[in-house]
């Protein structure tokens, strides 16, 4: 198992945020039936199919349900899977009392099929959607891919990479999780090149703690992390 299998956030309080906002709207998504589409956009490594998966398990713990998630790609649907995702939602209610179904790239849904995805979302309002893009969507002055009749269906949630200061509590607590105890002076120069792209930081956790366990150091002082980060830095 990966670092990012292994830690990839399975719980509402797991997830980083730069933004409060962005925060209180997933938050009110996870904790209550939805009565909106949601669609988060973002660079890529900003999270959003995380947390669009954290949020959907979220809803399934509220109905004391542990099945898998229904997470589809949009560019590998057309308007022949309507069926399918109808029958995927209503098993899903069975099980949950709500159907919330995830597509990712949803920018990628064909121009000349969009007007069919928002009559068939309108006809089936009993199936909320959480969708993600790398796109901008209704900002003005950028190229949209989406029709805005389309987009008017969703509730659109920017989420800005967090930064490096957002996420040292969480890269502390992997470390704790590990056996090793870190300050966060040490993963500021262990993860100082962070773009804000997570998948970019867990190959250089993923290096440090590599390098603990060869060195056989069950609880890091300051010292040795150091020469580890030097070390990770150096294989990177």
């Amino acid at each position: 198992m990966t670092l990012e299998e292994k830690y990839e956030p399975k719980r509402f309080v797991e997830l980083v945020f730069a933004d409060q906002i962005a925060r209180d709207t997933c938050a009110r998504y996870a904790q209550s039936k939805p009565y909106k589409h949601l669609m988060l956009w973002g660079p890529p490594g900003s999270a959003k199919t995380t947390t669009a998966r954290v949020i959907l398990r979220e809803r399934f713990a509220t109905a004391n349900y542990d099945g898998l998630l229904d997470e589809f790609n949009a560019a590998e649907l057309t308007p022949d899977d309507f069926e399918m995702l109808l029958n995927t939602a209503a098993l899903q209610r069975v099980n949950t009392g709500e159907a919330i179904l995830i597509i990712n790239e949803f920018d990628e849904i064909e121009k000349e099929d969009q007007a069919k995805w928002r009559a068939w979302m309108d006809r089936q309002k009993w199936i909320k959607l959480i969708v993600t893009t790398n796109e901008k969507p209704g900002i003005q002055g950028v190229r949209q891919k989406l029709m805005p009749a389309l987009l008017s269906r969703f509730e659109c949630v920017e989420l800005v990479p967090p930064s490096l200061q957002d996420w040292l509590p969480r890269a502390q607590s992997i470390f704790r999780q590990e056996g090793h105890n870190t300050t966060y002076n040490e993963l500021e120069k262990l993860l100082g090149s962070f773009d804000g792209d997570i998948r970019n930081m867990l190959p250089i956790i993923e290096s440090a703690l590599d390098g603990l366990e060869a060195a056989n150091l069950p609880a890091a002082s300051a010292k040795p992390l150091l020469k580890v980060v030097s070390t990770a830095r150096s294989e990177l």
